[in-house]
């Protein structure tokens, strides 16, 4: 029996369960490929997700969005329209970012290692010259170098702090102001029709390709970095259509395959209408607006303020728990 036999007429008859998939897999058995390692389709996925889908921060951050939501009574596509991010019980909808977010995530690299390299070097500077004064006794020399070292990285670290620190603060409080959120989508992954959307980036709205979820296979593909170290991303590509999308909007490219190996599973786990939503910090709030997941919680007797009542430490140590795991992921 279906899901939406079992649950009514809130999921569409698109909407995934494994079973579509694997059929569909048996029924195209020879397809398409890219570069890069495919990953494999759970039959029942675990509950994972990213070492970002586990931040504190995503409560208040998902409370604040339902909180504009309701306030200017927004449903359907005119959430994004308005708020230029969707993260909920129906659809991921990543924002969008100009162009103009590379320099600024550039200037709060550079000002965060800018910092620590000032701090570096003044503790390396002082640790010397406080050693050749104990042994000439130029003390008074020594610490003239000292105030002269100081004087010199003090507004070179401060500014530096300030392209961190200043863009972070924006980054939290003000993200439309830092980056500039374009007025549609990259795409979309929609739970309730089981449908990945591709829009395309140069006309808003849209449809490059609109597909069932289980139609698309998932490619981790490398690329050097500056410094020739692979740099990981999770990419979706439609066989037969041989459109691919790159999912860097919601899981940023790393260093560490398991974190999208981790991202996949979320994924997989997040359109599975047969199994209730992850059950990250993020989508709490929205746990009891689906079907599925509002009967499962019923049923385990789940506390609807878990990861509410939760302290920040209790919930960086979980964080920490699943990072560790999916490290080992391949």
């Amino acid at each position: 029996m279906s899901a939406k036999e079992n649950l009514g007429d809130y999921y569409a008859d698109t909407a995934y369960t494994p079973t579509k998939r694997q059929q569909w897999e048996e029924a195209n058995p020879e397809r398409d490929t890219i570069i890069g390692s495919r990953l494999p389709w759970n039959r029942r996925t675990q509950d994972n997700g990213t070492n970002e889908e586990y931040g504190h921060n995503n409560i208040a951050i998902s409370q604040n969005w339902e909180d504009q939501r309701v306030d200017k009574s927004l449903e359907g596509d005119d959430i994004f329209n308005v708020m230029k991010v969707r993260y909920d019980h129906q659809s991921i909808m990543p924002p969008c970012y100009k162009g103009s977010a590379k320099l600024f995530f550039m200037a709060m690299a550079v000002g965060k290692g800018g910092f620590f390299l000032s701090l570096w070097i003044l503790s390396v500077a002082v640790f010397g010259l406080l050693v050749m004064a104990i042994f000439d006794g130029e003390f008074e020399e020594s610490f003239s170098a000292i105030f002269m070292m100081a004087k010199l990285l003090f507004p070179i670290g401060l500014l530096m702090i300030f392209l961190w620190k200043g863009g972070r603060y924006l980054e939290g409080k003000h993200p439309s102001i830092l980056y500039g959120m374009r007025k549609a989508p990259l795409w979309r992954l929609n739970r309730q029709t089981g449908l990945f959307t591709i829009y395309d980036p140069k006309k808003a709205w849209e449809q490059r390709l609109e597909a069932p979820f289980w139609e698309y296979d998932a490619f981790l593909q490398s690329s050097p970095d500056t410094q020739g170290s692979a740099t990981y991303s999770l990419i979706l590509y439609h066989p037969f259509k041989r459109i691919r999308q790159k999912l860097d909007a919601q899981f940023p490219p790393t260093k560490m395959p398991g974190e999208l190996v981790a991202a996949w599973q979320f994924l997989q786990r997040y359109m599975d209408v047969s199994q209730p939503l992850p059950d990250v910090p993020g989508l709490e709030i929205h746990r009891h607006k689906d079907p599925t997941t509002a009967a499962a919680d019923q049923r385990k007797g789940r506390n609807p303020r878990y990861w509410r009542d939760m302290d920040e430490a209790s919930v960086k140590k979980i964080q920490e728990e699943k990072y560790r795991k999916n490290i080992r992921l391949r």
